[in-house]
């Protein structure tokens, strides 16, 4: 190994890659590390995160588990649950990522989520996809409380009747689609 690539200088090489991406708003997945030149095995890529864990300097370096891999983010850049997101995206974990949002979103606000959200960043679904995976949901037990709620101009939203209640979840999307933008 030269002299250029001591533990500190890959250390650095490796955190300087992830502020980038995290910057970019990507999450990068440990073994995407090999590809920036560094010369190492898988092992000692780990290793070198483990260094850059423990170390005060790269304190915002995060990594995070997902079912299929490893991924590393900057705090500075992105937040836990934007990185979790990212990784159930990069995973194609599609379903479970709609559910959780769909429950966060009538748990926390509450509120049922329209679905042009998931046409969007960080999901960028397509329309035939989208129905697809929201008819295949329905049907799951896994996500047995994610409920279809349309409104009367054919907005589709979906809740968690874990969370929240049809006849709010009713109410809240014809008013959002139908009623606030009639009232001048």
């Amino acid at each position: 190994m030269s002299e250029e690539n001591t533990d500190e200088v890959m250390i650095k090489k490796i955190s300087k890659h992830i502020r980038k991406k995290s910057a970019q708003g990507n999450i990068v997945e440990i073994s995407e590390l090999k590809e920036i030149d560094l010369e190492l095995n898988k092992e000692e890529i780990e290793k070198k995160v483990e260094k850059l864990k423990s170390d005060a300097q790269y304190s915002d370096i995060r990594v995070l588990s997902g079912e299929e891999g490893r991924y590393i983010f900057s705090d500075d850049n992105m937040t836990k649950k934007y990185a979790t997101m990212m990784a159930k995206v990069e995973e194609d974990n599609i379903k479970e990522l709609i559910a959780e949002t769909v429950r966060e979103d009538s748990k926390i606000y509450p509120r049922p989520t329209d679905i042009k959200v998931f046409k969007k960043s960080p999901f960028y679904l397509e329309e035939e996809v989208l129905h697809k995976v929201i008819d295949q949901m329905v049907e799951e037990n896994n996500y047995k409380d994610i409920k279809k709620v349309e409104a009367s101009n054919g907005a589709l939203y979906l809740y968690s009747n874990a969370h929240m209640e049809e006849d709010h979840a009713i109410g809240l999307t014809e008013w959002v689609e139908v009623i606030r933008k009639e009232i001048p």
